[in-house]
Order: C-alpha cells, then structure tokens, then sequence
C-alpha cells in the first residue's frame, strides 16, 4: 500500500525563495482573505483531494488552491499561474518573507470583446 502525500502553499513557494534559504512553512505565508484580513495558511480548514485547499475558518472561502497542472496544458483555473510543477491560485496577496506575490489578473489584451449592443 502506497503512503499518500499532498502538496502544502509552503512547498510550492519555497521554490520562489532565493536558493540556500531555510525552508518555508504555512505558518510564515500570509494570505489575504477579502472579508477577514491577514490570514496565515497554517490557521486555515485544508481540503485534500485532487486539490489541496486553504480555506478561510471564519468566512469559508478559498484562500490558496494549489493543484498539479492538466496534462493537456489547458488553462487550469482563470487567474492561476505555475511555480515549476505546480498551479496555484488565490484570490488575494500572498505574503512571506517579504515578497508579496498579488493575485493575477487577466491580461485585458486577452479578454473577449464585449458582444455589439442591439
């Protein structure tokens, strides 16, 4: 029988940290909940399946997704983005040691023109 594993926020973004740093954990990595403020991922509900999900223990929301990315590279979430391996999404800042990673918004270039009004 095979040991199950899942990914955490803290091993993806330890891959944005400069080479040589201590490792990160949850407990540094702040993200900002629109409802409810700072919030650190280690204080967060987590939901373990296809995706591992950081969610808000006061609102509810999903905070982090993170995610392998699909086989056939199609988009995997609007306003996701990769780190190496992985996809990760969250509706707000991220906050560790002092890098602030804001959330991505899509390129106004790449959005559909709005249908003619009739």
């Amino acid at each position: 029988m095979s040991k199950a594993t899942f990914v955490r926020a803290c091993d993806v973004l330890n891959l944005a940290l400069p080479k040589g740093s201590p490792p990160l954990s949850d407990s540094e990595i702040v993200a900002v909940c629109a409802k409810c403020g700072d919030i650190a991922l280690s204080s967060c509900y987590l939901t373990l399946k296809r995706e591992t999900v950081y969610t808000c223990v006061t609102c509810g929301k999903p905070l982090v997704i993170l995610a392998l990315p699909n086989a056939d590279e199609t988009p995997w979430m609007e306003g996701a983005y990769r780190y190496n391996q992985f996809v990760i999404w969250h509706p707000g800042e991220l906050r560790f040691r002092g890098i602030v990673r804001a959330p991505r918004v899509a390129d106004e270039a790449a959005k559909k023109p709005a249908p003619p009004v009739t």
